[in-house]
């Protein structure tokens, strides 16, 4: 799974960049969640993926929830991206979600020296805050602890988590007053950092698809907590109108990825 070095030149998501010889050894193991409601689990077409896209992707290892096998495996579109995902079963064998970008990302060498990374999605269909709370009916907070438990138990106990989370338009749809909602998720967001300390959290905003109150709110959240970034999703492609096509989902995607790396970057720049 480890390799004790990786020098490499890589392009990342077609612009070139480079980087130079670093030991494995060092590299904290890399964790990603994706959360939140259907942009969190996708409906970009597989068809519109490169033939390369739609191969294995070794160097992502995702959870698979199906039929309670909560081990890592190669992602693969259309095999195992997109499953346990309410709301979106009928999509699961040609869609993909953000899972994509995360992938041509750790293939660029965007997270060197690390050659892999592992990704547990946890989204689920047309939620809102309020379904996440842990004494919800929907049970959606239980399932979230169930795979993200699973999947530390096969990492080590120093992995470095990173939550990309993509939740709003629906509570901007019903009107969920703006101050209970933020409050809400900042509540959400304390429940997953008592369970990922250290956690870095992203958030996406939906300017391309409006909600400017939601995306305000975002903004706020985002500037109280030193631990959280949003990214603008201004210019995102969509396949209808609350959902990112497969270049929509690219562009948000990098936009999480280059937050990401800012991120873990001043982190360990840190004294």
């Amino acid at each position: 799974m480890k390799s004790p070095r990786l020098v490499a030149a890589v392009l990342c998501l077609g612009a070139g960049t480079a980087f130079t010889e670093v030991s494995m050894q060092t590299a904290r193991t890399l964790a990603f969640v994706i959360h939140g409601e259907s942009n969190s689990g996708g409906i970009g077409l597989n068809a519109d993926a490169t033939a390369a896209e739609r191969a294995p992707r070794p160097g992502v290892q995702i959870l698979n929830p199906a039929e309670d096998r909560l081990a890592f495996e190669d992602l693969r579109l259309g095999v195992n991206n997109l499953r346990g995902h309410r709301r979106l079963e009928a999509y699961e064998g040609i869609c993909h979600g953000l899972e994509n970008a995360l992938a041509l990302a750790v293939e660029a060498g965007l997270f060197a020296p690390r050659r892999q990374v592992y990704l547990i999605k946890t989204g689920q269909g047309g939620s809102r805050i309020a379904q996440w709370a842990p004494d919800a009916r929907t049970g959606y907070w239980q399932t979230w602890l169930e795979r993200v438990r699973a999947g530390k138990q096969q990492l080590p106990p120093d992995t470095q988590w990173v939550l990309w989370f993509s939740l709003g338009i629906n509570d901007g749809i019903d009107g969920t007053p703006i101050p209970g909602w933020q409050d809400a998720v900042a509540a959400h967001l304390d429940r997953i950092r008592a369970e990922l300390p250290g956690v870095v959290i992203v958030m996406t905003q939906f300017q391309s698809m409006g909600y400017p109150e939601i995306n305000r709110a975002i903004a706020e959240i985002a500037d109280q907590a030193d631990d959280v970034d949003a990214v603008d999703s201004t210019g995102a492609e969509l396949r209808n109108k609350n959902h990112w096509n497969y270049a929509g989902l690219k562009t948000v995607g990098a936009r999480l990825v280059e937050a990401t790396r800012r991120a873990l970057a001043a982190r360990e720049e840190a004294p």
